[in-house]
């Protein structure tokens, strides 16, 4: 059987990603691919910190593939925020399901597949606050976002988020 593969909550992007926001994010990325890497996984491209090519500067990290990693590794299991991408393989959409919702943290998830049926599916059953099909960060000011479980809670943008500048007040009185 074929097997396909699938990544949460890591996306490599754009080739021409710019820095992280500082010097202990840069190290706390570095510190999540060199322990995976002491553990025995593979990495496949990237894996280092770096700098702008052009001011020899900056906080930038490579993009980072890790391939192989159980559905525990700690790459998987918490958000490391940097441009690594952690693959894991998998047989049918029941299995990819109990690995995309078998961690603590739900912000994002990206379904890529020919198969809009099934992506409807996979998107209705899995639990994050977005779900991208064939794409990823898609949607404009209009389109809440934020995560599920450890990720956060609430939304911001779209009028989902306008609830959270609301303040609810309830009276009851008894007329008689």
């Amino acid at each position: 059987m074929e097997k396909t593969a699938l990544s949460l909550g890591h996306a490599l992007t754009d080739p021409g990603l710019g820095p992280v926001n500082s010097a202990a994010q840069v190290a706390r990325i570095a510190g999540y691919v060199d322990r995976a890497r002491q553990r025995g996984v593979q990495v496949v491209t990237g894996g280092r910190a770096t700098t702008d090519p052009a001011s020899g500067s900056g906080w930038f990290f490579e993009p980072t593939l890790l391939d192989g990693l159980a559905p525990d590794d700690p790459a998987v299991q918490q958000e490391i925020f940097g441009p690594v991408l952690c693959v894991q393989v998998f047989d049918d959409t029941d299995e990819a399901l109990a690995l995309a919702n078998g961690t603590d943290f739900a912000l994002a998830a990206g379904v890529y597949t020919r198969d809009f049926a099934m992506a409807h599916r996979m998107a209705r059953d899995l639990d994050a606050g977005q779900v991208y099909i064939n794409e990823y960060f898609a949607g404009g000011i209009e389109v809440p976002f934020g995560g599920n479980r450890r990720s956060g809670f609430g939304r911001e943008k779209g009028l989902e988020a306008l609830r959270n500048y609301c303040r609810v007040k309830s009276v009851a009185a008894r007329l008689s």
